[in-house]
C-alpha cells in the first residue's frame, strides 16, 4: 500500500488530532478547490476519508488521540483523593474541583457561590474503584445485609438452628398518646 501525500496526512492530522471540521482540514491540507464553496471542500474531503489508505490513518491517529485523552486508573483515584482532601473553602472559580459556580449582583456587592463536588459520593467513587465493595452484600435490602453479616467462615448464622433461641423472640409495642380521647 503506498503511504500518504504531504496533504493527505496533513489532512488526516488536521481533522483527526487538531479536530478541525473536514472542510477547514481539506483547507489547510493546501487543497484548492475551484468553485471555493466550504460545501466542495467538504466533499473532497469525505471521498478521501472513503479511501482506505486515508481511513487507517485517520483511525490510527484517533485512537492515539483517545488514548492520550483517556484518565488512567491512578488519575481518577487521584482526583477523587484531591476531591474529598481539599477543604471546601478553599475553593475558587477556576478550580476543576468546583462544580458549579454562580455570581449574582446585590446591593452589597457580587455574591460568588461555589459548589463543591459531592464528598461522600468521591469516597464511595474511590471505594469502587479500589474493589472495596463486597458484590455480595445487598445495602438495600436490610434484612439481606444482616443475613450477609451474620455469615461465618461460609455459613449463616440462620443456618444451624441450634444458634437460635426457643421460643423466638417477640417484642410487643404499644402507641400511647398525651392527648386526651373523647
Amino acid at each position: 500500500m503506498r503511504p500518504l501525500t504531504t496533504k493527505q496526512k496533513r489532512f488526516v492530522e488536521n481533522h483527526a488530532i487538531k479536530g478541525m471540521s473536514i472542510a477547514e482540514s481539506v483547507r489547510r491540507a493546501g487543497y484548492n478547490v475551484t468553485s471555493g464553496r466550504s460545501e466542495d471542500y467538504g466533499s473532497l474531503g469525505c471521498r478521501m476519508l472513503k479511501t482506505e489508505r486515508v481511513r487507517k490513518e485517520y483511525n490510527r491517529l484517533r485512537e492515539k488521540v483517545f488514548a492520550q485523552d483517556v484518565m488512567s486508573f491512578q488519575e481518577r483515584r487521584s482526583f477523587l483523593a484531591r476531591a474529598i482532601r481539599t477543604p471546601v473553602g478553599e475553593l475558587h472559580e477556576g478550580s476543576d474541583l468546583a462544580q458549579e459556580v454562580t455570581i449574582s449582583e446585590g446591593k452589597d456587592g457580587t455574591t460568588k457561590k461555589i459548589k463543591a463536588l459531592d464528598k461522600v459520593r468521591c469516597l464511595e467513587l474511590d471505594a469502587k474503584l479500589a474493589g472495596d465493595f463486597d458484590k455480595d452484600v445487598q445495602v438495600v435490602n436490610p434484612f439481606a445485609l444482616i443475613i450477609q453479616l451474620g455469615k461465618t467462615a461460609g455459613t449463616s448464622l440462620l443456618d444451624d438452628a441450634s444458634q437460635l433461641p426457643h421460643p423466638p423472640l417477640v417484642m410487643d409495642a404499644e402507641v400511647v398518646s398525651d392527648e386526651a380521647t373523647p
